[in-house]
Formats: structure tokens, sequence, C-alpha cells
């Protein structure tokens, strides 16, 4: 089975807690192919592109008020922000929750079923400075070198609604559990900005543009953050939530293979 779909992104990390501030709404597109095996088991891989983003000035609407953990929040000085377009593969065991024992066209019309696998996404955080999306992974704005692409296990749930005899929508809602904390290029203290100077050496435009992204409190009116102060929380690694409306359409037991057959490819003379 083939699908395509599309939906929204959310992430959660330093920049945004998913239970603290709610689910933001970034885009993402899909595609897939799922093989069956048996009656509820099948292998699907997916290759998702996703956006997400965060910014410590979209959270406004909480911290000027009092809310449930009391207080206010504390990461309004910090000023900072970041966006990016990531690209995901993964491949990932889908369970039916109904058994579909009989002839394809005669499934179910309801099927739930969860999914869960193993996958690979870029890492390529950027922020908006004076205009442009500065890539902040080569900054390395806490002195700290991180990858570029990273794994991830994706988990989630759905359900299929039987639109015709050949094709299915599906509706989705997954978690990315990460093993990184720079998703968003935040994750432990402040650095002494000094330290720009050494590792780009006479690079002095990387180092003053290192300078300025690593703390951008006094662009908000904050005070300029010393080193040693909290950038980040480094005890959680950063995750993303992705929910797609998908469909997905029935193909031939044969139809890979007269895709790539060889007499495909021959020319026909009449």
């Amino acid at each position: 089975m083939f699908s395509f779909g599309l939906g929204a992104t959310t992430y959660h990390g330093d920049l945004h807690d998913v239970l603290y501030d709610g689910f933001t709404a970034r885009p993402n597109l899909g595609l897939g192919l799922r093989k069956k095996f048996g009656s509820q088991l099948s292998l699907r891989v997916d290759l998702n592109w996703y956006q997400i983003a965060g910014a410590d000035s979209l959270n406004q609407k909480i911290k000027d008020r009092e809310n449930r953990f009391g207080g206010t929040d504390t990461r309004r000085p910090r000023n900072l922000s970041f966006r990016a377009n990531n690209i995901e593969l993964s491949t990932m065991f889908v369970f039916n929750l109904i058994p579909v024992n009989n002839s394809y066209t005669r499934r179910p019309l309801i099927n739930p079923y969860i999914y869960a696998g193993l996958g690979l996404s870029s890492n390529n955080p950027k922020a908006l400075y004076e205009g442009d999306w500065v890539p902040l992974r080569p900054l390395q704005t806490e002195l700290t070198p991180y990858a570029g692409r990273i794994m991830v296990i994706p988990v989630g749930v759905g359900v299929r609604l039987k639109a015709n005899d050949a094709i299915d929508i599906l509706l989705e809602a997954g978690y990315r559990h990460t093993f990184t904390d720079y998703l968003d290029d935040i994750s432990k203290d402040h650095v002494d900005k000094n330290q720009f100077d050494v590792i780009f050496g006479e690079d002095t435009q990387k180092a003053n543009l290192a300078k300025a992204l690593s703390d951008r409190a006094a662009e908000g009116g904050f005070p300029v953050r010393e080193a040693g102060w909290d950038r980040g929380n480094p005890l959680k690694n950063d995750a993303y939530y992705i929910f797609q409306i998908r469909l997905e359409m029935y193909l031939p037991d044969n139809f890979l293979s007269q895709l790539f057959s060889p007499s495909r490819k021959k020319p026909k003379f009449r």
C-alpha cells in the first residue's frame, strides 16, 4: 500500500513544553509504502518532511499571567528562538487491532492500529537574525558540537477508514523520541563568549555571530546573561509530535515487478 498525506508538527524541548505551553502547529508532508504480513502485522517505510519551531517570545500569553505552576515564566529573559526544516526516514511495524483475514476489499470499515519503529532525521536548527535565517549548528553556541543527523524512535496510534475498495483514509498521531537535546540548539548553560574567539580564530565574523546568537537577552531588553547561567535543561532530550491525515492506496501484488521490469524500458516498434 502506498500512502501520502500532510498534517501538523509540534516540538517539545527547551523553548516549548507541550504540557506547559500547549500544542503548536507547524506543517509536515509524508510518503509511505506498507507491506502486509499476515492478518494484523505489516511493515511501513515513511519519508517525512517536517517543520518545528519555538520561541520564548511566543509564550507571552502564558508567562504574563499567573499559570498553573505558579509564578511567571523564567524562560522569558533568554529571548531565544529557532526554526528547523527536517527530513525523517523511518521503518515501522504497524499492528491492526482488527484482523483482516479475508480479501483486502472485505476489510473493516474502521480499523484502529498502533505503530513503532526506528528512524533517522536531519537536525539543522536556524535562528532569524537581522532578516536572515542563520544556521546555528556550525556556530556551536554552547561550545558543544552536535550531529546534523539524529536517531529517533517513532511510536503512535491511528485509525484506518475505508473509503472504497482500494483507498483508505488514515488519521494518525505519533510521538518521536530523540537521542539529542539539540533540536533547538539549546541544552546547557550560557558560556564565556570570549571562547568563540578561540575556537573560530581569525574568522571574526563567525565568532561575532556566535556571540550574538548564543545570548539574545539584550535584544529583548533584558540583562546580558553571564557564563554559567541556565540556558537550557540538559536532563531531558527534545522530542516532537507528528499528526497527519493520509490517503493509502492498495497496489497490486505485481506492481513493483511491473514498475521495474526490463520490458517496460524497451521501446516498442510497430
